[in-house]
Formats: structure tokens, sequence, C-alpha cells
């Protein structure tokens, strides 16, 4: 071997056991929870927390293993941990807690068996809270989706009613066992859920949640009856005049005219007559007539009494 390979080799194997700066061990301490909340939904308490992505050296939190609910220095259970980053939930009954106050704290564990801090600290009055709303009509007419209900058990918490819609995030309050929703679409069919709740100093507090139900949006409510038929004559002929209904979705009028009382009655016109008056020149004293209310849908009243022309 040449003397300068054997130079160039030595060199090289000098280099390879050279000692680098030694770096600092990972402290894989998760860090706190920050966003511990808690509410009431029904009879349980709901606690709600997003776990640390990372440990307190900033290295990531890969080895989350157990979250330990805590009240005081005790423990009051434990769960395990859903992922690093991501919200998680935890419910504890409350009908046994029901008018004094509790206070929870979490603290992570790793798989290492390292503790985080304890988290911030909530407090919570559970309440008593209404039944789940179980009887639920439905109507759909006019434009809108009408639902009505009855009281659910324990009706004296039931302050307000929460009705929600699966098809959109928002939800509506009504006061009253009654709800009007114009927001949909004819023909399509909608699930709703309605939940009793009682109004406190911690906010609207959901009851118990009844079952949800299908209203397919499909108006088959005919209109009033008109009412009030009366007649004036003209040498040409005779106006019937009768009062307006007032259903949103009216569309309109059909007028007859028969011989008899129980004869054949025949409409006056093939289209349906937009207004609450009509002439006829075919009008004679003697005559009967009726009339009917159509809406935008096809479904249409049954006819007025027959009216005698005096």
């Amino acid at each position: 071997m040449r003397p300068c390979a054997i130079l160039a080799l030595l060199v090289a194997l000098a280099g390879c056991g050279k000692v680098g700066d030694p770096l600092p061990p990972f402290i894989r301490i998760p860090e706190a929870v920050r966003d511990l909340s808690a509410s009431q939904v029904g009879d349980e308490i709901v606690l709600t927390w997003t776990n640390p992505a990372r440990n307190i050296d900033g290295s990531a939190a890969t080895d989350l293993k157990t979250v330990h609910i805590r009240t005081g220095p005790d423990t009051f259970a434990s769960a395990g941990v859903n992922a690093a980053g991501r919200q998680q939930s935890f419910m504890i009954p409350s009908r046994e807690r029901t008018g004094r106050q509790e206070t929870y704290a979490l603290q992570l564990e790793t798989m290492g068996l390292r503790l985080s801090d304890l988290s911030n600290s909530v407090s919570i009055v559970p309440v008593e809270v209404p039944g789940a709303v179980t009887t639920v009509r439905s109507v759909v007419d006019q434009g809108r989706i009408v639902l009505e209900w009855e009281q659910p058990p324990a009706p004296q918490y039931a302050d307000e009613y929460i009705i929600s819609r699966s098809d959109r995030p928002q939800k509506d309050i009504a006061a009253a066992r009654r709800y009007e929703d114009p927001r949909y679409v004819h023909g399509q069919s909608y699930t709703y859920q309605v939940t009793a709740a009682r109004r406190t100093d911690q906010g609207l507090v959901p009851g118990t949640e009844g079952r949800s139900f299908v209203v397919v949006a499909f108006d088959n409510m005919a209109p009033r009856t008109p009412q009030g038929l009366e007649t004036v004559a003209e040498d040409s002929g005779g106006f019937l005049t009768w009062e307006a209904n007032t259903e949103t979705d009216l569309a309109g009028y059909r007028v007859f005219r028969a011989e008899e009382p129980r004869g054949l009655f025949t409409a006056l016109l093939e289209d349906v007559h937009a207004t609450n008056a009509i002439f006829d020149p075919a009008y004679r004293q003697g005559l009967y007539y009726a009339v009917s209310a159509v809406d935008e849908f096809g479904n249409e009243s049954a006819r007025s009494a027959p009216y005698r022309v005096p």
C-alpha cells in the first residue's frame, strides 16, 4: 500500500472516533390541559377538553396513555386518551349530584408513567331537568312545517324547547310547545328533534333527549271553506261576493252553479278565480251557487253551503 493511501486511511479512522456535543434528554412530560369545560346535558355532566399535542420540552406528545379526572386530591375516574391534540369528552351521571357544586380537573399520564400538571379546574352545580319530549305532531301548511308537542315529564322544569333539524347546524329555541319552520323544500323529508330545557344561572340546560322523527314536507291541507256568499242582481247578470280567505298559500276560488240545491253543480270557469267576487251573466232568480277555495298545491276545500238567489 502506498504511503499516501495509508495516511488517508488513518485520518478517516481517527475522524470516526470523534465524540460530538451531548444532546439534552427528552423530558416526556405532557403539557397541561388548559381548556377544560363542564356542562350539563340531560342527566349527565359533560367534561370537554383538548389533549396536549406536545410535551413541556417541545417534543411531540406521542405516548399519552391515560387521562385522570380528579375531584380535589382524589382521582374520580380514568379513561384512555383518544389522541394527542384532539378534543375529548367524558360523561358523569349527574342525578346523585343534583344541587351541589362539583369541581373537576384533569391530569395526563404517559406510557412511561409521567404525569402532567393539573389542568384548569371547572365547577358546575347539576340541576333537575325535564324529561324527554316523545309525542310530536306535524302539519305542513301555508309554506310552513308546524310542530306541536305534549308536555314532557317534570314539565315544571321545561322553560324553553330546543329544536334541531339534522340538515343544519344551528338550533332554534321555542318558548311555547309550538314551532314553525318556513325553511323547507316541498316534497323533501326532514328529521327533527325537540328537547325540553331548563333556564338557570348557568345558561340553558337541555333535558333528556327524545326520539328523532321525520316530516315529509308535503302540503295536503285544504284551505278553509269560504263563507258569507252574497249576490247582487244587475240588468245583465249578477255579482257574487264572499269573505276572502286568509291562507298565505291561497291560489283562488272555484264558483259553482246549479238548478237545485242537490243537483249537479257545474263550475262557472275552468280555471281558478283569483278574487272573492265574480260576475255571472247567466245569473237569475232561483239558481243555487257554492264556492270552494284552492291552494297553490291543488288542495281544495269543501264547497260552501248552497246559496239560493232570492
